[in-house]
């Protein structure tokens, strides 16, 4: 019958289900829908749909919610799947609704909200997905505090989103009684420790030795031998500076020639002097913390 060949097409490109309506769009009677159900080849699913076609895997399943439930968006750990953030765990569909509808889909799980706002979703696979700095939000509800901030950090290292967005997702979502925004917050004021005035290498820079657990260092520390000259970052106790070399700066020989003068009158004076370009720091930032935290447990030599 060309009517089933037309839906089975359809439930295929959503995840192996269909809606009631464009059931009958195909030409399908009421009747023949439901004695489609009483023999099995249909399942009910939700209010409004029918599964047609068995298909397994996350993204199969939120694009069936998708195409049954009214408006739904995908959401919560199912988002965060789809635009692949790091430490997360895998499998877990979710999708977000209007707080005035209840609806359940089978292996969903369905969150309600009323301020899912048109600019916190994207398309992902050609499906509604919360953005990333949404998903942040979104996924502070369920995360522990630290599990947040490494997830959070992760994204930030990797250059997929900045504080500000996520704080301004916050400042628009925030309400009394909310889940996860006072956690949220607590994170993103965390963050602000860092040199407050500092380069964008300076600021990441920081932000992967405290999110990897090494020492927070004194930033902007005065040189003891010549104070009116600084190292960006530094361990007074352990002799250790850090130097955050930008490309830009260092591509003239002049300051690289005077960097490396820096650097041996420091050794004079009993410091190391350790130095990470952007490079290393975005590629590499694990490698970074590592350095520095052997580092600090090497003996100092004055």
């Amino acid at each position: 019958m060309h009517a089933d060949r037309e839906v089975t097409r359809l439930a295929v490109r959503q995840g192996g289900v269909i809606r009631s309506g464009q059931a009958f769009e195909c030409g399908f009677t009421k009747g023949q829908i439901d004695q489609r159900v009483r023999d099995g080849r249909w399942t009910l699913v939700g209010r409004f749909g029918y599964r047609i076609v068995e298909m397994e895997g996350l993204l199969n399943l939120v694009r069936a919610a998708v195409a049954t439930l009214p408006n739904a968006v995908v959401s919560h750990e199912a988002a965060a799947e789809i635009h692949d953030f790091p430490k997360m765990p895998r499998g877990l569909a979710s999708v977000s609704v209007h707080s005035r509808t209840t609806h359940e889909f089978p292996d969903v799980v369905v969150h309600r909200c009323h301020d899912l706002e048109k600019d916190h979703i994207v398309q992902v696979s050609e499906l509604p997905t919360t953005s990333i700095p949404r998903t942040v939000v979104d996924l502070a509800a369920h995360l522990t505090t630290g599990h947040l901030a490494a997830v959070l950090s992760s994204l930030i290292t990797e250059r997929r989103v900045i504080t500000a967005e996520v704080q301004t997702v916050v400042d628009r979502v925030a309400r009394r009684g909310k889940p996860g925004i006072r956690k949220i917050r607590t994170i993103l004021n965390g963050r602000d420790s860092g040199p407050r005035d500092g380069t964008p290498l300076e600021r990441l820079g920081a932000e992967v030795l405290r999110t990897r657990g090494v020492p927070e260092p004194l930033f902007e520390f005065p040189m003891p031998w010549d104070p009116d000259r600084r190292f960006d970052a530094a361990y007074p106790d352990s002799g250790l500076a850090i130097e955050w070399d930008s490309r830009r700066w260092h591509d003239l020989e002049e300051a690289f020639s005077s960097d490396r003068e820096r650097d041996r009158i420091a050794l004079l004076h009993g410091w190391r002097v350790v130095r990470f370009t952007w490079s290393d720091v975005t590629q590499r930032p694990d490698e970074v913390a590592e350095t520095v935290r052997r580092l600090l447990l090497l003996p100092r030599h004055d």
